[in-house]
């Protein structure tokens, strides 16, 4: 299982991904830098540059080299030879686009012991609390309300209980409520 520094860095280059545009003249890395902030990713223009290009050499992204400062976007033509997925990603990246800027939400949950660890080496956000209760901890956190999250709070499994907000709190016991009745004998 992958660390959690290492899931916050996909978790952050995929952000990234997200959030380049599909033409020329492209976002700049400073753009970038506070596009991935206001996702709750704080990250250095430096970091957002060696992560483009390291990304570049897997996906088809260019750089807009006509003007200071550079402009990163996806390439109109996908190489297809360099890669297999690229026209997965194609689509993916299509269907992300659907998602838009979310909103932040308060989040509150309660949290496994180990889980509290683990959050408190790797943040969720700049605001997080933990607050130790007498079983696990209280969990505060201004984060997106994005499909990652969903994600993130699904791949916990019984290690996370969301109590707020409420909508989201639904949307988690339904899922887990159909993935639980996929089981039954």
């Amino acid at each position: 299982m992958p660390s959690a520094t290492t899931r916050a860095t996909l978790s952050r280059q995929w952000e990234l991904l997200r959030q380049l545009p599909s033409r020329s003249p492209g976002a700049t890395s400073a753009e970038l830098v506070m596009r991935l902030k206001d996702a709750g990713f704080p990250i250095s223009k430096r970091s957002i540059e060696r992560d483009l290009n390291e990304l570049s050499l897997i996906f088809p992204l260019e750089r807009n080299d006509k003007s200071i400062p550079y402009g990163w976007h996806w390439s109109a033509a996908f190489a297809t030879h360099r890669s297999p997925l690229l026209d997965l990603l194609a689509s993916s990246i299509e269907g992300l686009r659907e998602f838009g800027h979310p909103e932040k939400i308060e989040l509150q949950a309660w949290v496994s012991d180990n889980l509290a660890r683990s959050l408190r080496e790797t943040p969720l956000a700049a605001d997080m609390r933990l607050m130790a209760l007498e079983q696990g901890h209280q969990l505060t956190a201004t984060l997106s309300n994005s499909w990652q999250l969903r994600w993130w709070l699904l791949s916990q499994g019984d290690a996370v209980i969301v109590e707020q907000p409420l909508l989201l709190r639904q949307q988690i016991a339904e899922t887990l409520s159909r993935a639980a009745a996929q089981y039954q004998v």
